[in-house]
């Protein structure tokens, strides 16, 4: 029983981490591309590194840098999985979950093609700046369809693992975009927009 015990007490531990570093990599992936999106702009030393397709490099970081957040995000759903078993029939959450997932990653999908891959990753951080904002696509829908796409999608992998930790993933990266939007980014693109206003 002394051993069951040590073994229970070593599994909540384990589990507990898996939902620490998985919620550190959901802020620090928004820090990684607000920093150095702010970075370039204040001093161009991406584009002075890298060259002229320096957005093109930094776009494939930011591809990186989410697929390490999702394996950190995965990692913890997985330990956590059917811890919502009494809720959710395996049929429902393989149906809805999977539905939710494909979904999210799709709007993702239409908002690359609408924004095109200096859109998406910052590229006006990068001097890339649009005549006019974006209204096409799934910008009649929503204002930030990537960061609605994207929390879709963990909805979704939380319902297919049934995974209680989940949830606080889902709410807890919807938060954290949120307040990028309106604190960070929305400021930020409101400064870059100003100036070339001014001009």
């Amino acid at each position: 029983r002394i051993f069951d015990r040590v073994a229970c007490i070593n599994l909540f531990i384990s589990l507990k981490m898996a939902l620490v570093v998985a919620l550190s990599s959901i802020v620090l992936h928004v820090v990684n591309y607000n920093a150095t999106a702010h970075y370039e702009h204040n001093t161009r030393k991406i584009t002075k590194t890298l060259g002229s397709n320096a957005v093109y490099y930094y776009a494939v970081y930011l591809v990186l840098s989410a697929l390490i957040r999702d394996h950190f995000i995965n990692e913890c759903l997985i330990a956590n999985s059917d811890s919502l078993s009494f809720m959710i029939p395996s049929f429902l959450a393989t149906i809805v979950g999977g539905g939710l997932f494909v979904g999210g990653i799709l709007l993702n999908l239409w908002t690359l093609q609408a924004l095109g891959i200096k859109g998406m990753y910052n590229g006006d951080s990068f001097g890339f700046l649009f005549d006019a904002p974006v209204t096409n696509g799934p910008y009649q829908y929503f204002s930030d369809p990537q960061y609605v796409g994207t929390t879709v999608a963990m909805l979704g992998s939380t319902i297919w693992y049934r995974s209680f930790p989940g949830i606080i993933l889902t709410f807890a990266m919807a938060i954290v975009f949120y307040i990028s939007v309106h604190y960070v980014e929305g400021p930020h693109m409101a400064r870059i927009y100003s100036k070339k206003n001014k001009k």
